[in-house]
């Protein structure tokens, strides 16, 4: 199956370099996209000079609107599957092929990585993480009635057909933040027609006292939960198959 991995870049010239060098080293089974999201620090030159097929956007209108210009970008040139790593190198692309592998046996449509399933692992998890993503599991499971066992995570794959199948407008403005990942996580989990499986991956954070994300408290975190609510009650979601 033809597949594509979207990167986004926004500011990570610190990390990036380390993404580009872990590609380069192992037999990476996706096509690269990478989106520069109006980066200002060098990351784009990074960008440019990386050998990867790449788009720039011109300025930050969020992560989400990223996903929007991927995935559009996706569909436009036929990929079945879309994959998606950070560019902060928290993510092993190394272990692209275990997130692939439901997809392509035909046993799901949805996969999402869990850094707390057998085989997963989180090095340094800061403690604020390691309490809050369980809290959100259980927000998570109350809504939707979903046995996840990290909601939080961004390691993705899926088949675009899905975007195909949607009734929603998946490029609504409110979706261009952190928005557009979980709006879309909770129309998949509500389904019953959409497979979804975790696979256990790697989160590798930085040594203690180090940054280790660009959300903003309480911001960001409210944008990551709102879409799980609005994606329980406002009555949208996917077309069946061939329709």
């Amino acid at each position: 199956m033809k597949s594509l991995c979207f990167i986004p870049v926004y500011n990570q010239v610190r990390e990036f370099p380390k993404v580009l060098d872990e590609l380069a080293s192992c037999d990476f089974p996706c096509d690269v996209l990478l989106v520069n999201n109006g980066s200002s620090d060098g990351s784009e030159d990074l960008v440019h000079q990386s050998g990867y097929t790449y788009i720039d956007l011109p300025e930050n209108k969020g992560i989400g609107h990223s996903f929007m210009v991927a995935m559009d970008w996706a569909l436009e040139h036929q990929y079945e599957i879309f994959s998606v790593i950070a560019s902060n190198a928290k993510m092993l692309p190394s272990e692209m092929q275990r997130v692939l592998q439901p997809i392509l046996d035909d046993e799901a449509d949805y996969v999402t990585g869990s850094r707390f399933l057998k085989g997963g692992d989180s090095p340094n998890l800061p403690g604020f993480r390691k309490n809050a993503i369980p809290m959100v599991n259980i927000f998570v499971r109350l809504l939707t009635g979903a046995h996840i066992t990290d909601a939080t995570c961004g390691y993705k794959a899926y088949r675009t057909s899905l975007f195909r199948q949607a009734n929603f407008d998946w490029h609504a403005p409110w979706l261009n933040t952190y928005g557009f990942e979980y709006y879309v996580y909770g129309k998949v989990v509500r389904d019953a027609s959409i497979r979804w499986a975790e696979v256990p991956i790697t989160m590798r954070y930085p040594p203690k006292g180090q940054s280790y994300t660009k959300m903003k408290a309480f911001k960001s975190w409210y944008e990551m939960l709102k879409p799980w609510v609005i994606a329980r009650f406002d009555r949208q979601g996917f077309n069946p198959k061939g329709t």
